[in-house]
């Protein structure tokens, strides 16, 4: 069978208007791994290593987690007391 056409470097040469579409895949792809990483080290509600810290989310308690705040940034994240 081979390789499918558009996958070669010869076959991108011949046409070149799949470049921006494979850069803007491997972009998204990128920019969604990186998040999914993010989510399962930064995340309060994940813990890799449940014996050391039984309530990881209690560290979050006085600090700001939002990804991305547009308002007040020095407020505090309003967590409840339990």
């Amino acid at each position: 069978m081979g390789i499918m056409r558009g996958l070669t470097i010869s076959s991108l040469k011949k046409n070149p208007m799949l470049i921006p579409l494979f850069f803007c895949i491997g972009v998204g792809a990128l920019g969604s791994t990186l998040y999914l990483f993010r989510l399962a080290v930064r995340n309060p509600d994940v813990t890799w290593t449940p014996g050391k810290n039984t309530e990881p989310w209690n560290e979050y308690k006085d600090k700001q987690y939002k990804f991305h705040m547009v308002y007040n940034k020095n407020a505090k994240s309003p967590a409840p007391e339990y």
